[in-house]
């Protein structure tokens, strides 16, 4: 069989797999769900329609649109260990969650503040990443990643800053949030995520010919027409704020980014026009699983799903950076 037909198999199998954990997933939970009740109008097919089926989407478009944002990285800066958080957009939306909780959590609005201002700083990074990229006279990476780290050193210093002077409340409030997790009601957030899953995936099928020729050099990508300046700004600027949407809603889920596609590459290979939708499937079947052992594990009490992929993707790090040559 020719690889592509291969892949088309391989990837039509992750596919079904995501369909049958996004039908079984919902089931999961404390509180047992007969079939005979979900369709009536009890507790139980509230509890399953207004929280467990938006958690298990939420985790399956979450994970999904990570996936794709850590294989874009991945492919730009040439490196499996390269994550959607690479260039300090998860700590510039951290500091405003922070920010938000410390000068508004004890005042109502009806616009959620917290949210709103994580993507706030979220977008200020990125502006400032892409102003501070603009001034090299080629796209350059090793200078996007060192700006990266000096950004996550200057979140993470202010941010430290603000929970030394918060109050207890205030202090664990900030602390749930920096775990990230997915307990959220209805499908309002779900939503709102999805035109970034949406974006993401048209931009990585789109620039797949670029994404494979960047991956190998550079310079060999100039040669073959491709405007690393170019490309390379439009892939960092969708990826940023693609991240910065997400980890506004549902806080800094760590790893995906990272596992998903080095998973994906494994099952399908380097072609991207492959490997997009391998690495999204894999990345929402990876969050569905941590989402379902977060509010099982300890039930009725709930992990931060932060914490399942943490404790799951520290290890695969480790993995990959031995393996890695």
């Amino acid at each position: 069989m020719m690889p592509e037909k291969m892949n088309i198999v391989k990837i039509s199998a992750v596919a079904a797999f995501s369909i049958l954990l996004l039908a079984l997933f919902p089931f999961f939970g404390y509180v047992e769900m007969p079939l005979s009740e979900i369709f009536g109008e009890s507790a139980a097919s509230n509890i399953f329609w207004n929280i467990r089926v938006p958690r298990t989407s939420g985790a399956f478009v979450c994970g999904a649109t990570l996936a794709l944002c850590g294989m874009v990285f991945q492919s730009m800066f040439k490196n499996d260990l390269a994550t959607p958080y690479t260039l300090g957009v998860s700590s510039g939306a951290a500091l405003g969650a922070v920010t938000a909780i410390k000068l508004f959590s004890g005042v109502a609005f009806a616009l959620p503040v917290t949210q709103i201002l994580s993507f706030a700083f979220a977008f200020l990074t990125v502006v400032f990443i892409y102003t501070a990229g603009r001034l090299k006279k080629r796209f350059d990476t090793g200078f996007l990643l060192l700006a990266g780290v000096a950004v996550n050193f200057i979140c993470s210093g202010l941010i430290l800053f603000i929970q030394y002077i918060a109050s207890g409340s205030e202090s664990s409030m900030m602390i749930h949030w920096m775990m990230g997790s997915l307990d959220f009601i209805g499908f309002s957030t779900v939503l709102k995520i999805v035109p970034a899953f949406a974006v993401m995936l048209v931009v990585s099928l789109f620039f797949h010919r670029e994404l494979d020729l960047m991956r190998i050099d550079s310079d060999i990508a100039t040669t073959r027409g491709v405007n690393m300046n170019t490309v390379g700004n439009v892939l960092l600027f969708t990826v940023s704020i693609a991240v910065a949407l997400v980890v506004s809603q549902v806080g800094p889920i760590g790893f995906i980014g990272m596992m998903a596609p080095h998973i994906a590459v494994r099952l399908v290979g380097r072609k991207h026009s492959s490997l997009a939708f391998a690495s999204l499937f894999i990345g929402g079947c990876i969050l569905m699983f941590s989402d379902a052992v977060s509010r099982t594990v300890i039930a009725p009490s709930e992990i931060p799903v932060g914490v399942i992929t943490s404790l799951v993707g520290g290890p695969f790090f480790l993995f990959i950076l031995i393996k890695s040559k």
